[in-house]
């Protein structure tokens, strides 16, 4: 039996997290514009979404709108990533507002505050690297992105397996003797 909970999540979020520290190492290798690579983003964001969605069938999330929602959702990432990745203008960035725009849409219909300020964090940092052209900050705003993406994914690990808890380092006989006895209470009615 398969059990659906949102925190199943965090493998695709740090996914996303890996593609932001790769496309970021892509960027400074081929000194493109403002530190931003669209054909890798596109090439990356196929990989990343199948790898996504065999662990989401593997580990399904909560699902709670319609499948048609999601499949629209999907449609949308596809041409809007496509679309983007050809405009020049973007500096290479649109794929990358887009993919932060679509966890925030994922995260409206799962419900779930975090995946849609992951989202819009992700975004937003794509916006500025439209609209910035130096290859300093590009490289900084894709790393940032990754850090916020590796945040998400270790609350939503969080939330699905709960928190390491400290191994008792005592001996187990050790437990109760600072404990007061009076020998005479036992004896007392």
């Amino acid at each position: 039996m398969q059990t659906r909970h949102i925190g199943n999540n965090w493998v695709p979020l740090l996914y996303l997290a890996l593609l932001f520290l790769l496309s970021s190492a892509v960027s400074m290798m081929t000194l493109r514009g403002n530190g931003a690579s669209a054909m890798f983003f596109v090439l990356s964001s196929v990989l990343v979404g199948g790898l996504s969605a065999y662990w989401l069938w593997k580990n399904p999330s909560w699902w709670i709108a319609p499948r048609n929602h999601y499949l629209y959702l999907l449609g949308g990432i596809v041409a809007g990533i496509l679309l983007t990745a050809i405009m020049p203008f973007l500096n290479g960035a649109g794929p990358w507002f887009i993919l932060g725009a679509a966890i925030g849409v994922y995260g409206y219909l799962e419900r779930l505050r975090l995946l849609m300020t992951v989202g819009g964090a992700v975004a937003f940092t794509g916006f500025l690297g439209m609209v910035i052209r130096a290859d300093v900050w590009g490289g900084v705003l894709q790393l940032l992105s990754a850090a916020i993406l590796a945040f998400g994914a270790n609350k939503m690990y969080v939330l699905r397996h709960g928190r390491r808890r400290e191994a008792l380092d005592s001996d187990p006989d050790f437990i109760g003797s600072f404990e007061e006895f009076d020998p005479e209470e036992a004896l007392r009615p």
